[in-house]
């Protein structure tokens, strides 16, 4: 049995769509990232965080959700921290202002309790580019300088989706 998720980006800024799926016994969920509308060739940070409140806007979706309590950083270099929040880290779109990527995270989880489990949070697109922790202050280890919250939409569950 396989779980599916979905965030859905449909304003001004950025449409598209960030998707999750994972089976059960699988200790990895591939995400499927599709975005388009994006300002071509501007590299932009994309994290998961921790409420799904749009109450006020983006503002109110908490910070980086971090359920082990690491440091802000990216796990494309080996043994640096990283924390499930920080996802894939840095978006860059072509030409046209798409984005489009795919990978297996063993640190997301779309089973399990509110602790453990992605649906109800957020994905966040940020203004600025995420340094992977590697600025050199507090806010490069906790947000890794991502800059205001450009666009946001909300992880909920998702029906059968096509997986690449």
């Amino acid at each position: 049995m396989c779980s599916n998720a979905i965030a859905l980006f449909n304003n001004d800024k950025v449409q598209g769509t960030v998707k999750f799926h994972q089976c059960r016994g699988e200790t990895e969920t591939r995400v499927t990232i599709d975005l388009r509308g994006l300002t071509p060739y501007v590299t932009r940070a994309i994290h998961i965080h921790e409420y799904g409140d749009e109450s006020e806007g983006c503002k109110s979706l908490g910070g980086h959700w971090n359920p082990t309590g690491e440091t802000h950083g990216t796990w494309e270099i080996e043994g640096m921290p990283t924390h499930a929040g920080d996802m894939i880290n840095n978006i860059s779109p072509d030409g046209r202002g798409r984005f489009f990527a795919c990978y297996d995270d063993p640190r997301i989880q779309i089973r399990g309790d509110e602790r453990s489990s992605i649906v109800g949070r957020s994905v966040v697109i940020h203004d600025g580019e995420d340094d992977l922790g590697l600025g050199g202050n507090v806010d490069s280890l906790k947000t890794g300088n991502a800059g205001s919250r450009m666009a946001c939409a909300i992880i909920g569950h998702a029906r059968q989706i096509t997986i690449i």
